[in-house]
């Protein structure tokens, strides 16, 4: 058995506050130091990995049985028996009727990436098997989230006999109510926290309703629609259906949804967003494609290209006030639609973005003042008329980074109601204090999950919601923790070679639950220093620790920041512990790899 992993673990103890403020701290692992070294070990002898990539995959539990699995996640090994799902039976029932009866079915749907996938998986599914289908997408601002009594009025005034809610619908009991009291079939297909009281419906399918034992909540609604169809085409074969889509051309929407929803980055959800890429990269979805020349991507799309490029972009539609465009993408077959539908998405982000700067800014300084007031104070809560409904969950998630916690943005509209996103941290489950706060009466509308929540309230009742969630959030957390980086092992220079980056990128996708793998480069000197960017945002140089020629390296967005400041005489603090990700460097191309740095700490040793 090979012996030269090195498992000493990198002195850590001195960085209880790096440049940034932060603590660092050792990968963390459900299985003892003995345990991961010896997996470590076998991994090495058993797949010739390099030690960083052992350590990492010994530290999940991912050991030499299964690492072939993990490195190639397949759907035939992860994906559920459909009917473990509660509600499943009855949703299949109603939709085998639907097509054999041809009918026309309505698709009530959200405003987001996740909403508009989901939407478009059922409609390419079932306009395939013969119906006739109508999506309606929600106005952000005069509708509001989830399923209206006037919209889902309006399906069934244009013939639809069957409605399905997707990525909605669990807690909208009265609109629901109304509908079924009014003679409409309902299926709703969600995956928000639900409460104890189900909608009524005909069906309810959402893994996260309280009765579900199926252990698939981490599925964003987008997979679990693709589940549901999965039971359909079943139900269909027993019928001796033949002529049946392939849902596996579906899996880039499903892979798109699972990574703009920060959902839980994990065995179903990795086979999910692995497939998906494969799919998206063969462009047969012509609207994804167009999107994706709009924007410019050149290269292979990946999980950052997703997250960050084409969901942005059909986000933007809900964000600004025209819901559908995004969906219409999605399910356009027409090259030329599609381009007139991409640009317009192109340009609705960029309006996006010049309201989303002007309101973080401001919303930036409301919190400081209140920090200035309680620099200890759990939760921030920042409202105020001039936001923009559509950037609030965005702002709210730049706060809860810059303040390392829970942040709410809301907006304020004429007649005094406040709605808003929250956004949170990891050891603070939002949905439920959302949920609860609803349950008290402090909330008129309110859902979510973990990590991402939508309110609204009355403005005189701001000041409630926000000692409740104090109390709350007090109950789970004493004091709010101090940022951590989890450092996975200490590297060279001379280590940060392409090889590494492929066996990385193995090891992907990354995201929510499923951080990358973060290198500590020690006795760092660096050169070369620049600022760039439009605003000299970005720090940009090259690391030196004499085994090898120096990396480029850069973070991006540093300007302002406490590590910004630091790194203003980063030439004065001497050698340096420099942390962060080892990516390719697409500018040079080739082997060409760049360091892509977290965080910096002075060397003392």
């Amino acid at each position: 058995m090979t012996t030269d992993l090195n498992l000493n673990p990198p002195n850590l103890s001195e960085v209880s506050a790096s440049l940034s403020g932060a603590k660092w701290v050792m990968e963390r692992s459900n299985h003892s130091q003995d345990v991961v070294r010896r997996q470590a070990l076998r991994l090495q002898d058993t797949h010739a990995l390099p030690p960083s990539i052992c350590l990492y995959l010994a530290r999940k539990g991912v050991f030499s049985e299964e690492v072939d699995t993990f490195l190639e996640p397949k759907l035939k090994m992860l994906l559920p028996e459909p009917f473990l799902f509660k509600g499943m039976p009855e949703a299949i029932k109603r939709l085998v009727q639907a097509v054999e009866q041809q009918e026309k079915i309505g698709i009530f749907g959200d405003y987001d990436v996740d909403g508009a996938c989901s939407a478009a998986v059922f409609y390419k599914v079932l306009t395939y098997l013969g119906c006739s289908v109508e999506i309606h997408i929600p106005d952000r601002f005069t509708e509001g989230y989830g399923p209206n009594i006037p919209a889902l009025q309006k399906l069934k005034d244009n013939n639809s006999t069957l409605i399905l809610t997707v990525d909605c619908g669990i807690t909208a009991h009265e609109p629901l109510q109304a509908a079924s009291d009014d003679g409409m079939d309902i299926i709703v297909v969600d995956h928000h926290l639900a409460g104890p009281i189900l909608p009524n419906a005909t069906a309810v399918v959402n893994p996260n309703r309280l009765d579900d034992e199926s252990g698939f909540g981490y599925l964003c609604a987008a997979g679990v629609c693709f589940i549901t169809c999965v039971a359909l085409l079943r139900a269909l074969r027993q019928k001796n259906y033949s002529d049946l889509p392939d849902l596996l051309s579906l899996l880039d929407l499903v892979g798109l949804a699972s990574l703009c929803d920060v959902v839980p980055i994990k065995s179903l959800n990795r086979a999910f967003i692995r497939q998906g890429l494969l799919v998206m990269r063969h462009r047969r979805n012509i609207g994804l494609a167009a999107l994706a020349d709009i924007a410019g991507l050149d290269k292979i799309v990946g999980e950052y290209e997703c997250g960050f490029v084409l969901g942005p972009r059909i986000n933007a539609a809900g964000r600004m006030g025209n819901s559908d465009i995004g969906v219409r993408l999605l399910i356009e077959s027409d090259h030329e639609q599609a381009v007139s539908l991409a640009l317009q998405l192109d340009e609705l982000n960029k309006q996006r973005r010049a309201i989303e700067q002007k309101t973080t800014e401001h919303a930036i300084e409301q919190a400081e003042i209140q920090l200035n007031k309680d620099p200890e104070q759990l939760v921030l809560v920042v409202a105020d008329a001039s936001y923009h409904e559509g950037v609030l969950g965005i702002v709210a998630g730049r706060l809860k980074e810059r303040f390392a916690r829970p942040a709410f943005v809301l907006s304020i509209s004429d007649d005094n109601i406040a709605k808003g996103s929250g956004r949170s941290i990891p050891s603070v489950a939002l949905g439920n204090l959302v949920l609860a706060a609803r349950q008290s009466g402090i909330l008129l509308t309110g859902g979510g999950h973990d990590m991402a929540a939508g309110v609204g309230l009355d403005l005189d009742n701001l000041e409630d919601f926000k000692a409740f969630l104090t109390q709350k959030i007090a109950t789970q957390i004493s004091v709010l923790p101090q940022r951590e980086f989890e450092v996975t092992s200490t590297i060279s220079v001379a280590g940060c070679t392409a090889d590494l980056v492929d066996k990385i990128e193995q090891c992907g996708p990354f995201g929510s639950g499923q951080s990358e793998p973060k290198l500590l480069l020690t006795h760092i000197t660096v050169k070369q220093v620049k600022w760039i960017g439009a605003t000299q945002a970005h720090f940009s140089a090259y690391l030196d620790d004499g085994t090898a020629k120096p990396i480029k390296a850069i973070i991006f967005n540093v300007a302002g920041t406490q590590l910004g400041q630091a790194l203003k005489s980063v030439h004065d603090l001497g050698p340096l512990k420099v942390l962060g990700k080892l990516k390719r460097d697409e500018w040079r191309g080739g082997n060409a790899v760049q360091f892509l740095i977290e965080d910096m700490a002075r060397q003392f040793n």
